[in-house]
């Protein structure tokens, strides 16, 4: 439909057309919320423009959500072919300009601006949570007072609100009453969420004939939810009988509609449990690792799915969920903050094996500290949380690969010797500064070596570092460096004196 990234919605001098006795102010918003419920987006989005153009603060909301959902078409057409292609590759999702739209609703008086601005929100601590309830709370003003005028979208959100107690008190009841009126009014969203209602049993008594009616119903009008969902109840037999084959066809028609979430399940299609864990544990994908478990997976599985040729060198789960891969190696996925400490705690509190070694004798410590590395200052607070949390399960700080080198030598390598955080994560979980590797060279020779910080070098000396060790040539620490400083450190640690 449009490939930039903000549209600009300019104001019109003409009055607009009122729309007496119903729910919105403009005619035009209300052909806009018809269209955008019933999933015309394009179209909506030419409606939302110009009800905006009146005035109409609701309407930037909603051309913001189109961004945040990635709802609008770019303007090449997605191919179809048997081998699906990345919907993010065709369709518009633009987190700037869905925030600039939000606020562009709380200028224009519309609290649907806060609701876009709190699923932004991400929960790290009690501050954050309260500010995600303060903006869902006064969304949920506005969403309510629309929802008893009877708007089929403010019906749908205050049912998730009741569903997920965010915004309204958790009632279970009241999110099917909410669910089912905005359905009644042709919400073709809710019909999913209708779905996975009386799939669960939550709220309503469980029954998969409706559940599937409901389904069936989306997917007739096209909603990539439901197309997936549907999907996903053929893959695994929850209506019966499992239908790879009609479930690969839903999964590909819920692609060409935008849905990211089918393209990753076609992933898991025809893959065994044990497969679809080591899936789920290099894509960092907790629901998944949950579903593959429930099924059988085994928690230290080597499997090798299938469809993907790379060696994974007899990898485990946990060593493929805590390392990322550098691009050369072509799997995995893209770094998301969080999502990598998700997966890691629920392997590890299935009774992952934190001390299993993969054929080049490397455990998930060797695997955090390798890999390609983020340079974020959450990144490195993850990586803290990491190492502490696999010690905290019993990882073996100087267990040594196939080369004789420990975690210790790999956190070095990592940052080339120039931060602490790692080295001293690991020192106090009881790590050796003084394991020789196979040329029997120490982390302190290392450090030299790699010119690392005098704070590093010191690090090493107070956690016992021999600075006499020699390596298989003869050499100790102080002969890898011409640095003067680190050699009035080694020299006053009891360094030998450097060979001529």
């Amino acid at each position: 439909m449009l490939d930039s990234a903000r549209a600009e919605v300019k104001p019109v001098k003409e009055e607009p057309v009122y729309a007496k006795g119903k729910i919105w102010r403009t005619a035009v918003m209300e052909e806009a919320m018809k269209l955008y419920t019933g999933l015309k987006y394009d179209e909506a989005f030419s409606k939302f423009r110009e009800a905006g153009s009146y005035g109409e603060g609701a309407a930037f909301y909603f051309i913001g959500r189109m961004y945040q959902y990635g709802e609008l078409r770019r303007s090449a057409a997605m191919p179809d072919s048997p081998e699906p292609s990345n919907p993010e590759l065709y369709f518009i999702q633009n987190d700037d300009s869905a925030k600039f739209y939000f606020q562009q609703a709380l200028d224009h008086n519309s609290l649907l601006g806060n609701l876009g601005f709190a699923e932004y929100n991400v929960v790290r601590s009690e501050e954050d949570k309260q500010r995600f309830l303060r903006l869902m709370r006064s969304a949920a003003v506005e969403i309510r007072e629309r929802a008893v005028e009877g708007d089929a979208f403010c019906n749908r959100i205050l049912g998730s609100m009741y569903y997920t107690g965010y915004g309204e008190m958790k009632d279970l009841e009241f999110a099917f009453l909410y669910l089912s009126k905005a359905a009644e009014k042709k919400d073709v969203v809710s019909y999913t969420s209708l779905a996975n209602m009386y799939l669960s049993g939550e709220g309503v008594k469980k029954d998969e004939k409706k559940a599937i009616e409901w389904l069936q119903k989306g997917v007739d009008a096209g909603d990539k939810e439901a197309l997936y969902t549907l999907g996903l109840v053929y893959e695994e037999g929850l209506a019966g009988t499992s239908d790879s084959e009609q479930a690969r066809k839903l999964y590909h028609k819920a692609i060409q509609k935008g849905s990211a979430i089918a393209f990753e399940q076609l992933k898991y299609l025809n893959q065994t449990p044990d497969q679809k864990l080591v899936i789920a544990s290099f894509t960092r994908n907790s629901e998944m690792i949950k579903k593959s478990l429930t099924a059988g997976a085994k928690i230290n599985t080597r499997a090798v799915p299938e469809g993907y040729d790379q060696d994974f060198r007899n990898r485990t789960p946990l060593m493929h969920a805590v390392y990322i891969p550098v691009l050369l190696e072509d799997f995995g996925v893209i770094y998301v903050p969080e999502v990598r400490g998700q997966a890691i705690s629920l392997l590890l509190k299935n009774k992952a094996d934190v001390n299993a070694t993969d054929q080049d004798g490397r455990t998930a410590l060797h695997y955090t500290l390798q890999g390609a590395r983020i340079s974020t200052d959450f990144f490195e607070r993850e990586q803290a949380e990491l190492l502490d949390t696999l010690l905290h399960y019993g990882a073996d700080p100087n267990k040594v690969d196939k080369q004789g080198n420990a975690p210790l030598y790999y956190a070095l390598l990592a940052t080339n010797g120039q931060h602490e955080m790692e080295l001293g994560r690991l020192l106090a979980g009881g790590a050796s500064p003084n394991i020789q590797n196979e040329e029997g060279k120490t982390v302190l020779m290392l450090a030299c070596e790699l010119k690392a910080s005098n704070e590093v070098i010191l690090r090493l000396i107070q956690a016992g570092a021999n600075t006499r060790m020699r390596d298989n040539s003869g050499k100790a620490a102080i002969d890898y460096t011409t640095n003067e400083a680190v050699i009035n450190i080694l020299m006053a640690a009891g360094s030998p004196e450097a060979r001529k």
